[in-house]
């Protein structure tokens, strides 16, 4: 252990007495994971970057390995990158369309995700339309199966969206479209760490996701599965000497995920990543989803039961946060006097899933988020200090929430 180790692990200590309740928005990183990347770091000076590189060359290749097997796919199917809008960008602008082609979303797609898909319909002369949805906002599958016709080129489903814990019947989605020529891509930044991923299962052709939410990587980082029959025919806009090579005087590109990849990258930062892949891993993502769920039961329970709080959750199947508001608080006056009372959470609004809340009628909410040391005392810490925003008490008018 190198002479800064005691600092950091202490300083991760200190961090964790906050009441943490936004791993929806960013999770916290293991010490193992934050040693990882000082280590590197600290490599880098004493051995410059080159060389602290490429020591590190067989972990980053574990790294392909480690999330092919999570996935469920060759590791010539997964790609690295800085997180879920670079991936999903680049992948959308890198697959062909033409006038007319039909692009389907789900309402709970992220901003930036229906940002990535009209930029690439504008360009193209394709169109995008909303699936329909069910009583519960999930996708309807049935419906959309009747909408499938040869014009339908992408398929894009958020699996849990940010503005509610609806888990959307991902696989179910994707034996309807097992019958079509759709590419079907899968938004998965809200389940990587959180849910079992089989891509075979899902019959998804790209699922993209970013590695500080519930996998609590770094931020900075992402994770994508791009099957092999789509990789062939991506076209990116943006390539360089390791997404491509130079043979017989021509750009040749690379076979695979990693067309999408770039020679530059954080090393430290993917071997963070690397980190909170193998820990994941190690506790099982099946009992990584049965804990979390039965926490963030817990916990919509808990609030629901406090008078001037509304929960908004939907859906048959819920993820492991709950989105609510409270009457006459003001969502963000709410998350900041929840900060001063040392408890974060996580806030979203139309600015973020507009079709999804545009559609609701819910301009804010508010998201508590759990993991697996989320305990019944922070679940009480909280429910504590909702009650008093709810009640008009703000921070300074009582010792302690």
């Amino acid at each position: 252990m190198n002479a800064a180790a005691p600092h950091i692990v202490d300083r991760q200590a200190a961090d964790r007495a906050v009441t943490h309740f936004n791993h929806a928005g960013s999770g916290l990183p293991s010490a193992a994971s934050v040693m990882a990347i000082s280590q590197h770091l600290l490599d880098e000076m004493q051995l410059t970057p080159m060389e602290a590189g490429a020591r590190a060359s067989d972990r980053i290749e574990r790294g392909y390995a480690l999330a092919a097997s999570l996935f469920g796919c060759s590791r010539d199917e997964i790609a690295f990158g800085t997180g879920h809008g670079q991936l999903y960008g680049d992948l959308i602008a890198a697959i062909p369309f033409k006038p007319g082609d039909r692009i389907l979303v789900s309402r709970q797609e992220w901003v930036g995700n229906l940002i990535a898909l009209k930029r690439r319909a504008e360009a193209t002369g394709a169109v995008i339309e909303v699936m329909p949805s069910d009583e519960t906002t999930a996708v309807d599958v049935k419906a959309v199966a009747a909408m499938i016709d040869r014009r339908v080129r992408l398929v894009a489903l958020t699996w849990i969206g940010a503005s509610g814990a609806l888990i959307n019947p991902a696989a179910e989605l994707g034996k309807v479209l097992a019958a079509s020529d759709a590419l079907y891509v899968v938004d998965a930044s809200q389940a990587l760490g959180q849910l079992p991923i089989d891509v075979k299962a899902l019959g998804c052709d790209a699922l993209i996701g970013c590695g500080r939410k519930y996998l609590r990587g770094p931020r900075g980082t992402g994770i994508a599965y791009v099957k092999s029959s789509l990789a062939s025919r991506l076209r990116p806009g943006s390539v360089d000497d390791f997404s491509a090579s130079w043979s017989g005087g021509q750009p040749e590109l690379r076979a695979g995920a990693r067309v999408l990849e770039t020679a530059e990258f954080s090393v430290a930062l993917r071997l963070g990543l690397i980190v909170a892949l193998e820990e994941f891993e190690a506790t099982g993502p099946a009992h990584v989803r049965q804990r979390l769920n039965h926490t963030a039961s817990q916990l919509r329970e808990t609030l629901s039961a406090i008078a001037g709080v509304t929960v908004h959750d939907l859906g048959r199947e819920k993820a492991g946060f709950v989105t609510f508001s409270i009457a006459g608080v003001d969502c963000d006056a709410a998350k900041a006097m929840l900060t001063e009372w040392g408890i974060t959470i996580g806030k979203n609004g139309v600015a973020y899933t507009p079709i999804d809340l545009d559609q609701r009628g819910i301009p804010h909410i508010l998201r508590a988020s759990v993991h697996l040391d989320t305990d019944a005392g922070a679940i009480t810490r909280l429910a504590a200090a909702i009650t008093h925003l709810a009640a008009g008490v703000r921070p300074g008018q009582s010792d302690k929430a």
